[in-house]
């Protein structure tokens, strides 16, 4: 028969030999007669848990304290060398470092940020006031291209006689309109001396601004930089996301153009004309005067914009695609009242009584916001229209003429 051992654990297997029991020899066969002596104290299927304390292994009670002492020393020992070794390279003089957004890592030179490098088109803004009878406005200017020239908003400028400029470092100089368009609100202005541009004059007025290659896309970050307000040193910077490449502004008097660049990055007055800067610190875009009853900002693409300067400087007027209609907001939606004989809409075949529905695919409302989707395209582009004549669907295709806005 086999016993279990103090650890509750089974011992060795009991070796056959009835003689090493604590009854001795066997007795003469008498079954009644008990065999062997008294059954040992553990020998039992059940045991309570407070009794195994008693009974634990001698060498696990001893060994249980000088681990813990020698797994002390040598973390003692361990901690006493790593501080030796950061105060032999002078780290313990260091000051702690610690960042909001995470563990600090070490460079060799400070990164940019999108607003540092935003900051540095800073150098090609600058600061418009124009005087007329209704007072004094500021706004912000870009120098682009040519030196001495500077694209600003037409809203800002109104029919101002009085126009001065600004620079970053403070250097003022007077300017003149060279031509002006009012369908993407850009005016065009030159530094003058004396009351006629010159080399010497223009050749050092201004930081001509980097331009960006490409345009932006929905989602991308942007910037606002506008002029320094009055006393002030420091540009106005606001920062925002595309939401549109091709958002459609219709203002009476006003701008009147689709293909815009639209951001909720904030703008004021101040910051008309400026400058708006995609993530690598380049110029993507004109910011137009804030559009009443909008909380958005409107820019027109910098692509747009060089290619409207360019006309504004050869001819003082840049030119815009036309329709060669007249008409009206009535209920059923855009409806013609009157067209060119031969222009791009008779030559369609459009009617007076039609309603238009649609350009290029693009759903229209009312007749400003026709005006602004084929403005927005240059004389010669044929253009897709969708109407209702009567109960009828119609889709025409158009050629446009040019019409000129200034």
């Amino acid at each position: 028969m086999s016993h279990r051992d103090a650890t509750g654990f089974g011992g060795a297997a009991d070796d056959g030999d009835d003689d090493d029991r604590a009854g001795g020899p066997l007795d003469d066969g008498d079954p009644a007669r008990p065999r062997g002596g008294p059954p040992h104290p553990l020998d039992r299927l059940w045991m309570h848990p407070s009794e195994l304390a008693a009974f634990a292994a001698p060498e696990t009670r001893t060994r249980t304290r000088p681990m813990w002492t020698a797994t002390l020393v040598a973390g003692a020992a361990g901690a006493i060398l790593t501080l030796g070794v950061l105060g032999a390279v002078g780290a313990l003089d260091r000051p702690a470092e610690h960042s909001a957004t995470g563990p600090v890592v070490p460079t060799s030179a400070p990164m940019p940020t999108g607003a540092a490098l935003a900051l540095t088109a800073a150098h090609s803004v600058v600061a418009v006031s124009v005087h007329d009878a209704r007072g004094t406005r500021r706004g912000s200017g870009v120098c682009v291209k040519r030196s001495g020239e500077i694209l600003t908003s037409d809203r800002l400028v109104g029919k101002a006689k009085q126009i001065d400029v600004t620079t970053a470092n403070g250097e003022m100089r007077r300017a003149r309109v060279v031509g002006r368009d009012t369908t993407t609100d850009l005016v065009l202005l030159r530094v003058i001396s004396d009351g006629k541009p010159t080399t010497a004059t223009t050749a050092s007025f201004g930081t001509q601004a980097a331009l960006a290659s490409t345009a932006p896309k929905a989602g991308d970050s942007v910037f606002v930089v506008g002029a320094p307000s009055p006393g002030d040193s420091e540009p106005w910077l606001s920062t925002g996301l595309v939401a549109s490449t091709d958002s459609l502004v219709s203002v009476d008097s006003g701008p009147t153009t689709s293909g815009l660049l639209e951001t909720a990055a904030a703008s004021s007055t101040a910051s008309s004309g400026g400058a708006l800067v995609d993530r690598t610190g380049k110029v993507t875009g004109i910011v137009l005067a804030p559009i009443n009853g909008s909380r958005m900002t409107y820019a027109v693409p910098i692509s747009t914009a060089l290619t409207v300067a360019e006309d504004l400087r050869a001819h003082g007027y840049t030119s815009h695609g036309a329709l060669g209609i007249d008409g009206i907001n009535a209920p059923g939606g855009p409806t013609v009242t009157s067209m060119v004989t031969d222009g791009p809409a008779d030559l369609a075949g459009l009617r007076v009584g039609d309603v238009v529905e649609s350009v290029d695919r693009r759903d229209v409302y009312t007749m400003s916001q026709l005006m602004a989707l084929v403005r927005h395209d240059h004389p010669g582009q044929t253009v897709e229209i969708a109407l209702r004549r009567g109960s009828a669907k119609l889709t025409m295709v158009a050629t446009l003429t040019s019409t000129v806005t200034r």
